[in-house]
């Protein structure tokens, strides 16, 4: 039975492969799977650099702004 998820083949040196392996070993799963939950958290460090740089964006516009004081009066 075929399956929903896309597959991906990547070849890494052996210092790569050995630091997958241990990880593997210290969590108890496949390489495959410490591979996976790896790349996932760099997609998600990606994103979040991203994000924090649409936030600081309008930082550095100069315009007049209001203190956190001020704004609550």
């Amino acid at each position: 039975m075929p399956t929903a998820k896309k597959r991906i083949n990547i070849t890494v040196d052996d210092e790569v492969y050995e630091a997958l392996e241990r990880l593997s070993e210290e969590r108890n799963q496949p390489v495959a799977s410490v591979s996976l939950s790896l790349i996932q958290q760099a997609l998600e460090y990606q994103e979040d650099i991203y994000f924090s740089r649409v936030a600081d964006e309008p930082l550095r516009v100069k315009q007049k702004r209001v203190p956190h004081s001020k704004a609550w009066e």
